[in-house]
């Protein structure tokens, strides 16, 4: 049966976190601890860019302003991707990867470009606001329902988001990145989260 996969990419794919806390910093005017201490508020609530969000044409404008900024330190301060699970995704038999971003793509896109990933679809803050606008233009061009995917997330922010637009069994979390097994464990069943990077193919041995 053919998969479809869309990884979130910060905590997921790329070990952003302190990248995007010195970026915080900048952009925040904040010192380190309360910069890492907002990256985890943010990454532990519903984020206020969804689809019905109620933000003004001016609010909405300075959040794109606000992202390319970040995005712009993001890239000066340079982050790692985790490898082993790269490696992982890159040896999964399907061609239908995609990858989506809260961030900026001045950042996502040469990140990916350093991987055999090869997705169909990179889609960041430029591209949607939000994650449900993202997945639902990747399914359109893959040609598939929004219930056929699978879709890694790090962070309870996407989780609750989208935890009434993905199907449950495929809303998956992994626990390496911003939040963590035991923050994402307050709305994912165990099952439903990767310990290793390797276990994601034991969730598609069946």
């Amino acid at each position: 049966m053919q998969k479809y996969l869309i990884f979130d990419f910060d905590g997921v794919i790329g070990d952003t976190r302190e990248a995007s806390a010195h970026a915080t910093m900048v952009t925040d005017s904040l010192n380190y601890e309360d910069a890492m201490a907002e990256n985890l508020r943010y990454s532990s609530n519903k984020p206020d860019h969804t689809r019905d969000h109620t933000k003004t044409e001016e609010e909405m404008h300075a959040g794109y302003e606000w992202t390319r900024l970040f995005g712009e330190q993001v890239l000066k301060n340079g982050f790692t991707l985790f490898e082993d699970f790269v490696r992982e995704v890159e040896a999964l038999d399907t061609p239908y990867k995609a990858v989506v971003s809260s961030g900026s793509q001045l950042y996502v896109i040469p990140a990916m470009s350093k991987t055999l990933i090869r997705p169909t679809h990179i889609l960041a803050y430029e591209n949607h606001h939000s994650k449900e606008e993202k997945i639902e233009t990747i399914c359109k061009d893959w040609g598939v329902s929004v219930s056929e995917v699978y879709y890694f997330t790090d962070t309870l922010a996407d989780v609750l988001e989208l935890q009434s637009f993905i199907t449950p069994d495929k809303l998956i979390g992994v626990s390496w990145g911003y939040c963590g097994k035991e923050l994402l464990l307050k709305e994912l069943k165990e099952n439903n989260i990767l310990d290793y990077p390797d276990d994601i193919a034991e969730l598609f041995k069946n």
